[in-house]
C-alpha cells in the first residue's frame, strides 16, 4: 500500500527507481557540453561576421576612393576631348579657308593665262 501511495505522489517513480543517478549526470554533462559547444560556435560566428563586416567596410571605402578617382580622370578626359574637338573645328575652318584661297588663286592664274589646267577626257582614259 505504501508503494502504491509513493507511485501516486511521484509521476516519475518508476523512472527514478529504474535509472541510475550516473545516467542523469552523463545526460546533464552532455547537455552542458552541447551548450558550451554551441556558445563557442556562436562566438566564432560573431567574430567571423565582425571580421567580414570590417573587410567589407574597408573594400567599400576603397571602391569609393577608386570611383572618385575615376570620376576625376573622366572629367579631365572630357576636358581634353572638348579642347580637341575645338582644335579640330578650328583646323577644319583653317583648311576650308586655305582651300578657298587656293581655288581663288588658281582661278586668277588661269584667267591671266599663267596656269593651264588639264582638261578631263570624256573617253575615260587618263
Amino acid at each position: 500500500m505504501e508503494v502504491e501511495e509513493e507511485e501516486r505522489r511521484s509521476p516519475h517513480y518508476h523512472v527514478d527507481r529504474c535509472v541510475p543517478e550516473s545516467f542523469f549526470d552523463r545526460v546533464t554533462q552532455g547537455l552542458r557540453d552541447d551548450l558550451e559547444h554551441e556558445r563557442n560556435r556562436r562566438l566564432q560566428m560573431v567574430d567571423t561576421a565582425s571580421k567580414h563586416r570590417a573587410e567589407f567596410a574597408f573594400a567599400q571605402l576603397e571602391n569609393e576612393r577608386s570611383l572618385t578617382s575615376l570620376r576625376g580622370e573622366l572629367r579631365v578626359a572630357r576636358g581634353i576631348v572638348d579642347r580637341s574637338r575645338a582644335e579640330i573645328t578650328a583646323l577644319q575652318t583653317l583648311v576650308d579657308a586655305h582651300h578657298r584661297e587656293h581655288k581663288a588663286l588658281c582661278e586668277m592664274l588661269e584667267r591671266k593665262g599663267v596656269l593651264h589646267r588639264k582638261k578631263q577626257r570624256t573617253d575615260g582614259t587618263a
